[in-house]
Order: C-alpha cells, then structure tokens, then sequence
C-alpha cells in the first residue's frame, strides 16, 4: 500500500526528533500520530487544502480539550488523597494553583516542548514556536494524547510526574493570596492600592487568555497571564511581589 502525501506531510516540520521527547517523558506511543498531533498547532496545515475534518485530527485543539480534563482530574485525585483532612475550600485553592497556566508554562518550559512544536511559517515568524499560550495548549494536548493511547492511570501518573516540584508546594499553596499580600505591602508602603489594566484577551471566546499589568503609584511592576482575569491579576501580583523584594 502506497503511502499517502498526508502521511509524508504529518511525519515533517518537527524542530526537534520526536523520540528524544518521548525517552524524556518515558511514554512510547503506541499510536505516534496522536503524538504528532499533540504537537501540530492548527496553523501548520495552513498551507495545505486538507478537509476540516483532517485538520482537527491531525492539530492540537481536540487533545487540549480532553487533556485539559485528564489534568484536572488527576490533580484532584492527587490532592483528594494526599490531603485527607483538608476541606474543599483548601483543596479547590490549590488544584487553582497547581493547573493555572503560570504552573503549566514552568512545566512546559522545564520539558522543552518549545523544541517539538510545529507550527506554520507566518505564526513562526510572528508569535513563534515558544508562545506562553502554545506550549501551555500542547502541554494539556500531550496529556490527552496519552490518556488516548495508554489509559487514565498512565496519563495521571504522568501529569503527577511533570508537577513534581509544584506539588512540593502544594501545601502551602492554598495559603498564599498574592492579591492580597501586595495590596498589604504597598498600603503599608506606597499609600495608595495596586492598580490592574487589562492590556490584552485572546484566543477563543471557551478559552480565552488574558494578560494583565498590575500598577504602583503610576509604576508597572508585574505582568500576568491566565485563562481568567483573577488568574492573571494573581500572577501579576506574584511578579510584583517578586519585583518589590529586589528593589
């Protein structure tokens, strides 16, 4: 059986060779095309007429969409055990913690997935391979891809295995309020109250990402993403916090 132009097209573009990736996670995928896919942003297949259809299955949205659910999933399975005699409150603050995007784009920095992502020329040049939003996306679309291929246990044990150093944390985690230590710090210090600006929101309108500034008497001192406005006010807040103890 001839091999087809879609299948020649779906083994290139990678930046990085995709077994290096896989010995580093210590998944060997049965299916490797879910790899692919878990690494493909849909821009790749630009340049190409392929069906709609094709496209989705050979891109990331899908994955991230379903490994956005193993990652939460497994979360709360950690922290529900790990943490008997905490109450939901606690545990809700810390899953917040542990999946919000900051976390995951440590995670996805500390595996390099910025050398396997492929993605078409005009975003290369434009937004680039190393988008805080892409590597977040393919770090939940690699986790889908796993579950697809191996099964929950293995795709949990996985996503256990990236938060390794977060979930050291994770007990103190739902204690810490940056909001609420900076505003603190800088009444205490300033006289005045952190102001937060909305500088941008993007992508789609079930996922969009938010980047906010937060300011001190006139003075930008952090910056934050996150897939909610409080998510993004809370890891501007971290960054001040972070900028404050320097100056």
């Amino acid at each position: 059986m001839k091999t087809s132009y879609l299948e020649i097209r779906d083994e290139e573009g990678f930046p990085g060779p995709l077994d290096e990736l896989q010995n580093s996670i210590g998944v060997k995928f049965n299916t490797p095309s879910l790899l692919r896919a878990a690494l493909t942003h849909p821009s790749f297949w630009g340049d190409f007429a392929i069906p709609e259809q094709e496209r989705l299955a050979r891109s990331y949205e899908r994955l991230e969409f379903l490994g956005d659910a193993v990652l939460s999933l497994a979360v709360c399975a950690y922290l529900f055990t790990e943490y008997p005699d905490d109450n939901q409150g606690l545990l809700s603050k810390a899953k917040g913690n542990l999946v919000s995007k900051q976390t995951l784009l440590n995670v996805a920095r500390r595996l390099n997935l910025e050398n396997y992502i492929r993605v078409g020329k005009g975003v290369e040049e434009s937004a680039g391979r190393g988008h805080a939003s892409f590597l977040v996306d393919c770090l939940e679309s690699l986790l889908g891809a796993v579950f697809l291929d191996q099964g929950f246990e293995r795709a949990a044990a996985l996503t256990i295995g990236f938060l390794g150093e977060e979930l050291l944390d994770a007990r103190s985690a739902p204690d810490r309020d940056f909001k609420t230590s900076l505003q603190e710090l800088v009444q205490k210090h300033f006289k005045c109250l952190p102001r937060y600006k909305l500088v941008s929101q993007s992508g789609p309108e079930h996922h969009k990402l938010f980047a906010i500034d937060v300011y001190i008497d006139g003075v930008k001192y952090g910056s934050g993403e996150g897939y909610s406005k409080k998510e993004a006010e809370i890891a501007a807040a971290h960054q001040a916090l972070e900028a404050l103890k320097l100056d």
